[in-house]
């Protein structure tokens, strides 16, 4: 795709086009995954940096002076992404197990695995980085399959299968802050682009999950 037909869906994204943001994604995701593996080796911690990337990205759209540059300028933030992961890596694995411990109780959360089901109706395949493994675990819970059914179906523990999920959320809630930011200036929440840019994807989707602004931008992804 040339630098022209780049800037168009640039433009469009910043109108408010959300159909616009998923060829720009799709373009580029190959690159970003790239420059992202040159600073990090784990596949969880690339593909969440791939995320993250285009989070940040979206965040400082209307800040990219020329769309024609759109490329070069999200890659430079793809290396900045990765070097922070690393830089941050020991903090980000804890904070994970601590919120493993509270979102993945000993018995089946029904309310945890709504969620999960409903993010999944949103993304629209935002979604990098989830393994064979991990997409039929996601598949069966959208099907409506529990955590026991999961483990059964992998042929893993009843905890394994929990992290697994867990970890498919993770990036399904990210996916779901890229959705949201795809929408444009105009129609999003306000508050959205500013929690990506101070504290990042996993807060940005907290946010956006008890937002009444993001709420209703998630309904008009679903329903129009």
């Amino acid at each position: 795709m040339t630098e022209a037909s780049v800037a168009s869906l640039v433009h469009a994204v910043r109108a408010g086009n959300r159909e616009a943001f998923e060829p720009l994604y799709r373009i580029h995701v190959g690159a970003v995954q790239l420059a992202v593996r040159d600073h990090l080796r784990d596949p969880d911690r690339v593909a969440d940096a791939v995320q993250e990337t285009f989070a940040r990205a979206l965040a400082s759209l209307d800040k990219l002076r020329d769309p024609e540059r759109f490329r070069p300028w999200l890659l430079s933030i793809a290396r900045h992404t990765a070097v922070d992961f690393r830089r941050n890596l020991s903090r980000i694995t804890e904070d994970e197990l601590d919120e493993v411990d509270v979102a993945t109780p000993d018995n089946n959360d029904p309310a945890e695995l709504a969620a999960l089901r409903d993010v999944a109706a949103v993304v629209n395949g935002l979604v990098v980085g989830l393994s064979q493994r991990d997409a039929v675990a996601l598949n069966l819970v959208t099907l409506g399959f529990e955590v026991a059914d999961v483990a059964a179906a992998l042929g893993i523990k009843h905890g394994a299968a929990k992290v697994v999920l867990h970890r498919a959320r993770r990036r399904l809630r990210a996916a779901l802050v890229l959705q949201l930011l795809s929408g444009g200036a105009d129609t999003r929440c306000r508050e959205l682009a500013t929690i990506v840019e101070r504290e990042g994807t996993t807060a940005a989707a907290r946010h956006a999950e008890s937002c009444s602004v993001c709420e209703e931008s998630v309904r008009r992804a679903l329903y129009g």
